[in-house]
């Protein structure tokens, strides 16, 4: 048959125009994929946020109510200007504690203006038409004062004297904000915040668009709010010729908007980037039927991980979600420790130093991923797979490793695919270690908490670790501080004991509170001697410090009991809160040590006698 070419031109055309219908189907399908998995990641990014900002106005209304219940006691106005400047230098988001009342102003920092009543209408937090009892959120404003951007809420009070009196607390946004620059969206995206009444920017990763009109919350949009809209996406807005769009919450008690988006362009680059998969047009179909398949299902398994609330689900879910993928053996994933400075796999079997790891993953190479041959220089993969092959996927935020996942015994195919798992699992991840971070931390003290600190020792005591001891501390006579100085003095005695706990122990030393006035210290020391020495040095420090406060100044001292970390985790803080009670008997005050022996007997040696380790004494009876 005599094949003209014209027929082959006919043939060709429709073919290519199959192949073209057929790239356009898959990259439109991978674009909605795509453009739901941003949206996911914006909500999530959005609600870790309406919770840390509920955290940081509970706390200042906790405060604004203790401040005024001083008042109605009939304190001293200067008294109570002393205890907001104590109460500003121990809370970094806080810029300034104010009173005003019978038209005179008394502030922080020696803050003093009189006769300003007619004043007080131009200053952005004063609203006369508050009940007394209510508080409110004030619109945002740069302080003339601090020189901050700054929101600040108010509480109408009446005080003793039966005056009214509009106390306040004023937060710096821009300090607040810091936690907040950890949530992105995809590459470009970051949070922000807008005030739902003046539809001004009040949270802004760029400093300059504070305080002007947001440009992607529309008067519009503000009334579909208030016709109960709270929750939503803006899609397709123009901002420095670039195509945005963003999801909002407005369901909170500030009055503002928390919203989160990214560049239009975020997801259509990565949704088209399918479109070079390969050039052979017969191949090409064949290829992109199953890229779509798979992709479809790796963003429906991609946005699982953004569901879940703790390591051990995460751990669980990327096998569950790689292996579904990519046939491997098996998949472990390591995070890092910032106290311990230390990588620890989610099943915590293998632990490896930030130096070890810095040295095979230096800061160059952090965003590779590579297939371990043979003479590979990783070693977390010579631990964990000496013969296998291994793909390793770094975790990056915000310039820090903060988790290696590794494919053992995977090949090396399909690494696309691969990826767009670590950009859900770095998501994924951030959101759990943030979760945790507001979990683990004591409010008050921002030290670390009891259930933290368990964690930690259990740690010790199932890697078997040497040399580790568990201090517990109590302030003496706390009681006595409380009744006589009053509680607001006994807090600034706890927050003086947490800061010069952070100022003397080493940096690898986990610090927290236990509760009340008790706190503990996780510590390494190469010998029981070497960690008396330490504490007795600690316990000497504390007690030449002197707490002033509201004019009244003190000092204290603390007993200091410790143990071994060996055995069972119950059994290492029972010995080391017995040694505590021995030592507030010991008069004076010492440093004891609980000897845990595999014998029935428990010895307490303290300061002088921790040298003198008779061998005779552990074969005594116990009285």
């Amino acid at each position: 048959m005599d094949i003209k070419p014209k027929h082959l031109i006919q043939t060709i055309i429709p073919l290519i125009v199959v192949v073209f219908l057929s790239l356009s189907y898959v990259g439109y399908s991978d674009l909605k994929v795509s453009r739901a998995a941003a949206y996911q990641e914006a909500e999530d990014n959005v609600s870790v946020a309406n919770e840390y900002l509920r955290i940081h106005f509970n706390s200042v209304e906790n405060h604004l109510y203790l401040l005024g219940q001083i008042l109605v006691r009939d304190v001293a106005i200067d008294d109570y200007i002393a205890m907001g400047d104590a109460l500003i230098v121990n809370q970094t988001n806080l810029s300034e504690v104010g009173i005003y009342t019978q038209g005179s102003y008394y502030a922080t920092r020696g803050i003093e203006a009189h006769n300003i009543a007619k004043k007080m209408e131009s200053r952005p937090w004063y609203n006369p038409d508050t009940k007394i009892g209510e508080s409110y959120i004030s619109p945002i404003y740069m302080s003339r004062t601090t020189d901050k951007w700054s929101v600040t809420v108010v509480k109408v009070i009446k005080m003793a004297n039966q005056q009214l009196a509009y106390i306040l607390l004023e937060t710096d946004v821009t300090e607040l904000y810091k936690q907040l620059a950890l949530l992105k969206t995809m590459e470009n995206g970051y949070v922000y915040v807008v005030d739902m009444h003046s539809r001004q920017v009040i949270m802004h990763p760029d400093q300059s668009r504070i305080s002007t009109p947001s440009v992607s919350v529309s008067p519009e949009l503000i009334s579909q709010i208030k016709q109960g809209k709270t929750q939503g996406a803006i899609d397709g807005y123009m901002y420095k010729m670039r195509w945005k769009f963003s999801v909002y919450d407005a369901q909170n008690t500030f009055g503002w908007i928390l919203l989160s988006g990214t560049l239009t362009q975020d997801i259509t680059s990565k949704a088209f980037n399918l479109g070079a998969v390969s050039i052979t047009l017969f191949c090409v179909i064949g290829i992109m039927v199953l890229v779509n398949l798979i992709s479809k299902r790796v963003h429906i398994n991609g946005r699982q991980l953004t569901e879940v609330d703790g390591l051990v689900a995460l751990d669980k879910k990327l096998n569950t979600v790689i292996k579904d993928l990519v046939p491997c053996e098996n998949v472990v994933l390591f995070t890092y420790n910032e106290d311990l400075r230390e990588y620890i796999d989610v099943r915590k079997r293998y632990i490896f130093s930030q130096e070890e790891v810095e040295q095979f993953i230096p800061h160059d190479k952090r965003q590779s991923m590579r297939i371990s041959t043979v003479n590979r220089d990783d070693l977390i993969a010579r631990h964990i797979s000496p013969t296998r092959a291994v793909f390793r996927i770094p975790l990056i935020n915000n310039d820090q490793l903060q988790g290696i996942v590794y494919l053992l015994g995977a090949p090396a195919v399909l690494p696309w695919f691969v990826n767009i798992y670590r950009v859900y699992a770095q998501g994924a991840l951030n959101h759990v270690l943030l979760r945790q971070r507001i979990k683990d931390k004591d409010q008050m003290t921002n030290l670390m908490n009891k259930n933290y600190l368990r964690t930690h020792i259990q740690q010790v005591i199932s890697k078997k670790h040497a040399g580790y001891y568990l201090a517990m501390l109590d302030i003496d006579d706390f009681k006595m501080i409380n009744d006589g100085l009053g509680h607001l003095f006994g807090d600034q005695v706890i927050l003086s004991v947490a800061e010069k706990l952070k100022e003397i122990m080493p940096d690898q030393a986990i610090i927290a509170r236990y509760g009340g006035d008790e706190f503990s210290i996780l510590f390494a020391a190469s010998s029981h001697l070497v960690a008396d020495v330490q504490l007795q040095d600690l316990r000497l420090a504390l007690s030449q410090s002197e707490v002033h406060f509201n004019g009244k100044k003190a000092t204290y001292t603390v007993s200091v009991g410790f143990a071994a970390v060996i055995g069972e985790l119950d059994s290492v803080i029972s010995s080391a809160d017995n040694a505590l009670y021995r030592s507030k008997k010991n008069k004076p005050k010492k440093v004891c040590l609980h000897d845990m022996g595999s014998g029935p007997c428990r010895y307490y040696l303290c300061d002088e006698h921790l040298e003198v380790m008779a061998v005779e004494e552990k074969n005594k009876e116990c009285v």
